[in-house]
């Protein structure tokens, strides 16, 4: 009996030191205002970064694999979150934290490089292939579907394997239709639910729940559209008869059995009436309304006793975490750009919707003895960059920072795998010689003025991309040649707003996605099993053989990894328990 008290107190350090590591509360403050640039290079020396290199090593040499049957999974997505991404939004932070701090305008002139996302804190990383079956650079359907289901499939299709055809409705009757994590956790009476700033019948959500020859069938309109435009014949669409995307989530199995869903797109749910004053075409524009005049949202609630349906901040931060299950769809297209969220427009933020569901989901799974699973999505860093618009791509990246760092806090990933990647990637880079200090997305301020300008004499872009509509705001001046071209730099002063088009190589209406690997980061029961460069579909393995579900179901899972968390489930374990959470009670205080 002693040794097992003096086992759980050497546990209880663990833990408390592995949360000390990963969870934002412990951190220290990654600024000290009023230091200059100068006075940061100079202590910056050799001592400096020999010191730094060896606290790494201690911190690493003290990982232990979590080998804990996992009760939670939660996967963020950042659709579209290169590594570049990344990279640029860690520094975009930090400056602009600082510069809020210091109230300064204009340009920010500090360091970011130096700062951590609250992902970048996690014990392990590997790198994630995203090409699909037929596509060396992916779409969001087939990349999402991957990681849901472990197999990769045609491009803009979704939950079939590669034998559907995208708009061939003859391939879908004898097509494979592999099952997802979310049938596997529903399988097991897991709590379900997924939270996205895109639309609910969108590619990342949509692959959790749809079976599509078309990931853009989000309602009827749409294929119509595309019969209209001789994509898809007429005749297959009257014999097969496709259901569009919101359909199928109000209709199917899975689709019935989410917990809580949280994100936009309202049109495709509801007829278009006169009376109602919620259109407004000017702000928030999808061409997606019912031409069966049905009302998805009164045959949800129908389906759903006691369900509660929201539409505004407000509302979703006054639940009770009583109901039955949860609607919210907060606009009739996308979600409000976080940089447009204020105090007056009742608009939640990505962060707002994910603790709330994470919550939700919590005291569901709490009060039926069962785990959950969550999706979350921040899908417009995405399309940001599709605008060509880097700051803003970048402002949705620190939202969701800020979601993953506010989930954190309410989790315990002693049972719960968190997961942290991106479906696909972008051709936005950063270049030039830049200094440290300057603002990410202004011109590049070489320290030594040795490349301030292009061979044009005019300055340039840190942030650019490879092809998209930042073309276009180039002139030609005159007949000649690429000298002749005005490529409209921004001005030195001057940081880039949100609106503002970076640069880019190609003229293109919409910014591409990139074909190279994106991240994954991890924490919690078996995250170790990420830790090189995986296929895409390898990460749906992780999360079913960290809580034994779907292919990972049988008897062996559990052998292998000796019961897991079911090794409290005896008698003794359970006196074992309460030993165990006390001592950690009396650690978690003194270490608070």
């Amino acid at each position: 009996m002693m040794f097992r008290i003096l086992t759980g107190i050497c546990l209880c350090l663990t833990f408390v030191k592995a949360h000390d590591e990963h969870n934002p509360r412990f951190r220290r403050s990654i600024y000290e205002s009023g230091r200059n640039k100068q006075s940061k290079i100079l202590e910056e020396n050799q001592d400096f970064w020999l010191q730094d290199g060896e606290n790494e090593i201690k911190l690493s040499l003290k990982k232990t694999p979590n080998t804990n049957i996992a009760k939670n999974i939660i996967i963020f997505i950042g659709d579209g979150m290169s590594l570049p991404t990344v990279a640029a939004a860690r520094i975009f932070k930090g400056q602009q934290e600082q510069k809020e701090a210091e109230s300064k305008t204009g340009l920010a002139d500090f360091d970011g490089n130096s700062v951590k996302l609250s992902w970048e804190n996690f014990p392990y990383v590997g790198l994630s292939m995203t090409y699909n079956s037929d596509y060396m650079v992916p779409d969001s359907a087939s990349t999402a579907f991957a990681m849901y289901s472990g197999v990769k499939t045609s491009g803009y299709t979704m939950g079939f394997d590669n034998t559907v055809g995208y708009m061939e409705l003859d391939t879908v009757e004898n097509a494979t239709r592999p099952s997802t994590i979310l049938d596997w956790a529903q399988d097991v009476g897991m709590k379900t639910g997924f939270v996205t700033t895109t639309r609910m019948s969108h590619a990342t959500p949509a692959a959790l729940y749809s079976k599509t020859a078309s990931r853009f069938w989000e309602c009827e309109n749409d294929i119509l559209d595309d019969i209209e435009d001789g994509n898809v014949e007429e005749d297959d669409v009257d014999f097969y008869k496709p259901d569009d995307i919101t359909k199928q989530l109000v209709e199917s199995e899975a689709g019935k059995k989410i917990d809580v869903m949280l994100g936009g797109g309202r049109a495709s749910w509801l007829p278009r009436t006169d009376e109602d004053t919620r259109w407004d075409y000017n702000s928030d524009d999808w061409n997606c309304t019912r031409f069966d005049q049905r009302n998805l949202i009164d045959e949800w609630l129908g389906n759903h006793t006691d369900g509660v349906y929201v539409e505004t901040r407000e509302q979703l931060m006054n639940l009770t975490m009583e109901e039955a299950s949860v609607l919210g769809i907060f606009t009739n297209s996308y979600v409000t750009w976080d940089h447009e969220v204020n105090e007056t427009n009742n608009k939640p933020r990505l962060e707002d919707m994910a603790v709330q569901a994470v919550r939700f989901l919590q005291k569901k799974a709490e009060a039926e003895d069962t785990g959950f699973f969550i999706m979350i999505e921040a899908g417009r860093i995405d399309q940001g960059h599709h605008n060509g618009q880097a700051t803003t791509a970048l402002s949705e990246t620190v939202a969701l920072d800020r979601a993953v760092e506010a989930v954190m806090n309410i989790t315990d990933t002693g049972n719960t795998l968190v997961l942290v990647t991106a479906d696909h990637s972008h051709t936005m880079t950063i270049g030039g010689y830049n200094s440290r200090f300057h603002d990410i997305t202004g011109v590049v301020e070489d320290p030594h003025a040795f490349d301030n300008n292009a061979k044009d004499g005019e300055a340039f872009s840190i942030l650019s991309y490879g092809n998209g509509p930042g073309f276009y705001s180039y002139n030609g001046t005159g007949e000649g040649d690429w000298k002749m071209i005005d490529r409209n730099p921004l001005d030195r002063d001057k940081a880039a707003d949100h609106s503002f088009l970076q640069p880019s190589g190609q003229p293109l209406d919409s910014e591409t996605h990139g074909g190279d690997d994106v991240g994954i980061w991890a924490v919690g029961p078996m995250s170790h099993l990420i830790h090189g460069t995986h296929q895409q579909s390898y990460i749906a393995h992780v999360m079913a053989y960290s809580a034994c579900i779907g292919p990972y179901s049988g008897p062996g899972c559990r052998q292998e990894r000796g019961g897991g968390l079911d090794v409290f489930s005896s008698a003794e374990g359970s006196q074992f328990v309460s030993v165990f959470l006390a001592v950690a009670f009396i650690f978690a205080q003194i270490i608070i």
